[in-house]
């Protein structure tokens, strides 16, 4: 074993790459041909990129929307949410609407309240699925609205609503102090 003194430095080797060691795949993948995506509860979707989008930026609150749902998961790896994209589709239009809800119980979310902007989305889409049902599911014998869910099977709630023929939405306020809109669903048939 050979000392070195502080100022002799070693020279770093340089592994060479050839294009050989490169590692990659690749496909052809015919844009005239639709691709096939499903939804979470198995439907085939319906997405034509030709029809026109919107999202809740371009409604004003109180506009209403109803269209064929079609509900999808997106996974964020990086984050401690993830997301539904409730897809309304009618009549060459689109309206895509995000539910925000934290991961870490999924498929549970716990602690869904009424006054937290980031999952206002959430417990808009909880509440409205429960009062379109029955408004006893969410306002008690003194006429008090519920504001927290303990405890929901989220992605339960996504394939009901999923499931059905049509859904209509209505375009509600968020919190007072947010810039955000939320949503309800007020029907599902």
């Amino acid at each position: 074993m050979a000392l070195k003194s502080k100022n002799e430095e070693e020279t770093p080797t340089v592994e060479q790459v050839s294009f050989d060691d490169l590692e990659f795949t690749a496909e052809y993948v015919d844009d005239e041909e639709p691709r096939k995506f499903f939804t979470i509860s198995g439907k085939e979707s319906e997405y034509n990129p030709s029809w026109e989008k919107y999202n809740i930026r371009d409604l004003d609150v109180g506009d209403e929307f109803e269209g064929r749902p079609e509900l999808m998961k997106f996974e964020n790896d990086d984050k401690t949410y993830d997301a539904f994209r409730l897809r309304l589709a009618d009549d060459g239009e689109i309206l895509d609407l995000y539910v925000n809800f934290p991961k870490k119980d999924y498929p549970y979310v716990k602690g869904i309240n009424k006054g937290f902007d980031f999952y206002r989305t959430c417990f808009d889409f909880i509440y409205s699925i429960l009062r379109w049902k029955d408004e006893t599911n969410v306002v008690n014998s003194d006429g008090e609205e519920v504001n927290l869910f303990s405890k929901v099977n989220i992605e339960n709630f996504a394939k009901f609503v999923d499931q059905k023929e049509r859904v209509g939405i209505r375009v509600t306020e968020g919190n007072p102090e947010s810039d955000y809109n939320s949503w309800i669903i007020y029907k599902m048939e």
